[in-house]
């Protein structure tokens, strides 16, 4: 009898070495056991190939999957020739053999499952790296035992896909699209290994190439640019009086931006007594307003640039671009000691009453406060009152924007544009903050 209950623990065991085996592998992170056999590891050398070759991996899988089959079919044999033939006279009568083969069945097949399938699986999930070395001797050993069986099985596989019309080539199991590496994330967040922060600016960088220049630039009408024939003492002074560091030069008109000066650069001319601006003039970065925004920092880094001109569809000159803009997308807004609380993104008064930039993103208001307002045609939240008001803004318009128990009032204009706006939200209204940072109004 204790023969019998050694050699069902030990298929048993092996069904469940192949079980962990299969999911450790499979879980494994390539970058992890590539740390491990750097140090000296000797198994995370063997495993690392196993990883890197998705042809490897699959004969890996393959006879994990022969050995579970193996182990799962000679158990049920055992059971049924031996402990069932054992059980049978215990039980007595004409049906004895069957009602001895059902029960054995019945109870192998629960203890290959508990102990064979969940127990190693959960085992494996939790630890994948540590089950996935020590599996690494025993599994090598069925690799070479089961070969044969692996390329009869492998090839009848890929002929029948083949048959099918279907692609032969192994995928890579470990690649995730933007949209799965996102969803990581949040399942991260929601088991706390990542913060709040963490997770916005991962999320932040994944959907960089969601959002195009135009949305994030400094458009036109807020540019601050000089002619290229420009004094030295008359661009300081546009300069003071802007507060950029960096300014556009053109030649006749805005659209004919030809590169830009540093403030520092327009010093040493000052000191020097020197007057030639074209001395200092740095290369001008063009990129569409259509363009994606890892697209526009791909192109800042290859020209060495902190600032490139957007250019709309017809030539023209659309707006002004910056590696802050483009880091802003990632940490939010950086506000420096230039920066007071007026001119935060988001603020709030004693009240209640939130005040919100016409420069803010739709869909970004959407996202962190719950509103629910229309993202169309119009970019930002500026430009969604001006399309609702239909005709020139005046300080203290109001419209609802079509979302009921929300009000929003025109705070400030500067000609055409909607520089700031308020909120009012009805009592019903459900909304959050979010990790916006709020600057509170005296």
């Amino acid at each position: 009898m204790l023969s019998s209950f050694i050699i069902v623990a030990l298929l048993t065991g092996l069904t469940a070495l192949y079980v962990g085996a299969e999911f450790a592998v499979v879980k494994s992170r390539r970058t992890r056991i590539s740390q491990l056999a750097a140090s000296g590891n000797r198994f995370a050398r063997q495993l690392l190939p196993i990883l890197e070759d998705p042809r490897k991996l699959d004969q890996f899988v393959a006879a994990c999957q022969v050995g579970i089959s193996l182990t799962g079919l000679l158990l049920g044999a055992y059971g049924e020739a031996v402990l069932a033939a054992r059980l049978a006279p215990l039980l007595g009568g004409v049906q004895a053999h069957s009602l001895a083969a059902t029960a054995v069945l019945l109870l192998l097949t629960i203890l290959l499952v508990l102990l064979g399938e969940l127990v190693p699986k959960s085992i494996a999930l939790q630890y994948p790296h540590r089950t996935a070395l020590a599996s690494m001797l025993p599994m090598r050993a069925s690799q070479l035992l089961f070969a044969p069986l692996i390329w009869l099985l492998n090839g009848s596989a890929l002929l029948l896909l083949r048959l099918l019309g279907r692609s032969s080539a192994p995928v890579r199991g470990s690649l995730h699209s933007a949209e799965e590496i996102e969803q990581l994330v949040e399942d991260s967040h929601a088991g706390g290994v990542l913060d709040a922060d963490e997770r916005q600016m991962l999320r932040n960088t994944l959907r960089l190439r969601d959002h195009v220049a135009r949305q994030v630039m400094t458009p036109r009408t807020r540019l601050y640019a000089a002619p290229a024939e420009s004094t030295v003492h008359a661009l300081l002074q546009g300069a003071c009086e802007a507060g950029y560091s960096r300014i556009p030069l053109y030649r006749n008109t805005i659209d004919q931006i030809i590169g830009f000066v540093h403030i520092k650069d327009v010093l040493r001319l000052q000191v020097q007594g020197r007057e030639n601006l074209a001395e200092i003039l740095r290369e001008a970065v063009f990129v569409p307003e259509t363009l994606a925004l890892d697209a526009v920092w791909t192109a800042l880094e290859a020209k060495h640039q902190y600032m490139a001109t957007v250019f709309d569809e017809y030539g023209g000159t659309a707006g002004i671009i910056t590696i802050e803009d483009l880091l802003e997308e990632i940490f939010g807004e950086l506000q420096d000691e230039f920066d007071s609380k007026e001119n935060a993104l988001v603020s709030a008064d004693k009240t209640g009453r939130l005040f919100l930039r016409g420069e803010l993103l739709v869909e970004d208001v959407n996202e962190y406060l719950t509103l629910g307002l229309p993202e169309q045609e119009m970019d930002t939240l500026g430009g969604l009152v001006f399309e609702a008001l239909g005709r020139r803004p005046r300080v203290g318009d109001e419209v609802t924007l079509g979302v009921p128990g929300i009000s929003v009032r025109v705070e400030s204009i500067d000609e055409l544009a909607v520089l700031e706006v308020s909120l009012l939200l009805g009592p019903k209204v459900q909304t959050q903050v979010g990790e916006w940072a709020v600057a509170v109004r005296d």
